[in-house]
């Protein structure tokens, strides 16, 4: 009998969020029976992006206004459980308005994924991110034994540190996180090391590979949410001097976002519009072509919640040398001058004469490419990544009653 296992997120898709969809996917190849369950409403694109990324026949179920009159009514009706989400609340984010306004107003929502899964009894409830989904966790952890809980925690729920996430991982026999740098942060924390399981954000290898590898001289390639955090703008302006080296280059820039029209002005001010394309959201397809055409990959991000991004790793399967900017954790991906460059936050000039370096047809190239795309292939796998968190899981749910 297949492990059943529900997913519980604060939206899905999303278009900036493939590693979820290939974290999904490969789930589901090795024959778990997974749903999602979400925080939000179905999003507008929901059906297009799943069917991009082969999931258009798994069940979703979204919050609604149905849902929350659902929950408004167990609210009322199941006071035990509300009170318990309402002293968590209260107590963990009593200093910090936004959280304590947002976690009232997902309470309905909480109470009703909770008697889904009281109906349901699914062997695991994951909690994809691991913030305001602890909500509906914290009632699975208390009242339902049978069911095991377990816990993402990524960069970006530790930079939040949202109290009720803390209070419930703390409890918990098993939480995930996708670095290893994320151990000594979870553990100041107060969490139990030996309950840390670290599994990487996997990439489909098979997939990347499809896409055949057929360089085009002078191709430069960035894929990133277009904020500010993501230092776009430091990319166009090592870009502007390796243009001066390189009047061949030519630039794709994959993802969009708010500061998109400031780069395009941005990139017109710096001479670059010739060189340059914003193709905004693509297909996954798209970006592994996109890769596999490219001789560089490129990203400045000075994001505090960055780790070990799956464009990177993706890049590196498709034997792009990466310059990419010091970030916590990186070192686990790339190992500067070995398997690629790692510059630190905001020093242009230097990637600048890393990307140069790399558009040259050096013949230390192929063998950097080759062995960065081993070290994907060996370490970062998602059919591999899935297997550790089937493996945990089946662990768990042997041991419940």
């Amino acid at each position: 009998m297949s492990l059943q296992v529900l997913y519980i997120t604060v939206q899905f898709p999303v278009p900036s969020e493939t590693f979820a969809a290939v974290e999904v996917r490969a789930l589901r190849t090795l024959g778990v029976d997974l749903s999602i369950a979400t925080l939000k409403a179905k999003p507008e694109d929901a059906e297009q992006l799943n069917r991009e990324r082969g999931l258009q026949d798994l069940k979703v179920d979204y919050a609604s206004l149905g849902s929350l009159l659902q929950g408004l009514w167990l609210f009322f009706r199941h006071p035990k459980l509300s009170f318990l989400l309402l002293r968590t609340i209260f107590s963990s984010c009593g200093n910090n308005p936004v959280d304590l306004a947002k976690s009232l107003w997902l309470i309905p929502r909480s109470l009703q994924l909770f008697k889904k899964i009281e109906r349901d009894s699914p062997d695991i409830v994951h909690l994809y991110w691991g913030h305001y989904t602890s909500l509906t966790g914290l009632l699975v952890h208390r009242y339902l034994p049978g069911v095991s809980v377990t816990q993402s925690f990524s960069a970006y729920d530790l930079h939040m540190s949202y109290g009720p996430s803390i209070v419930l991982g703390r409890a918990l026999p098993l939480i995930f996180t996708l670095a290893e740098a994320n151990v000594p942060l979870l553990a100041d924390q107060g969490f139990d090391p030996k309950r840390i399981s670290v599994v990487f954000h996997g990439i489909d290898t098979e997939a990347a590979d499809k896409a055949p590898v057929a360089k085009h001289q002078g191709r430069v390639v960035l894929a990133e949410r277009l904020i500010p955090e993501k230092c776009t703008a430091d990319s166009l302006q090592a870009l502007k001097r390796v243009y001066q080296a390189h009047p061949d280059m030519t630039v794709e820039i994959l993802g969009d976002g708010p500061e998109r029209e400031r780069l395009e002005a941005l990139t017109a001010e710096l001479g670059l519009s010739d060189a340059v394309r914003f193709l905004g959201h693509v297909s996954h397809s798209q970006v592994y072509r996109s890769f596999s055409e490219a001789q560089v990959f490129l990203m400045m991000s000075n994001l505090a919640e960055e780790r070990l991004p799956n464009a990177v790793k993706e890049a590196m399967q498709a034997q792009c040398l990466c310059v990419v900017s010091r970030t916590i954790g990186i070192e686990e991906l790339i190992d500067d001058q070995k398997t690629g460059f790692v510059v630190e936050q905001g020093d242009i000039e230097l990637a600048a004469r890393r990307v140069s370096s790399g558009l040259e047809n050096r013949d230390e190239w192929p063998a950097l490419r080759a062995k960065a795309k081993s070290h994907i292939e060996s370490n970062f796998s998602s059919s591999a990544a899935a297997r550790q968190r089937i493996d945990a899981w089946e662990k768990l749910a042997a041991n419940k009653p």
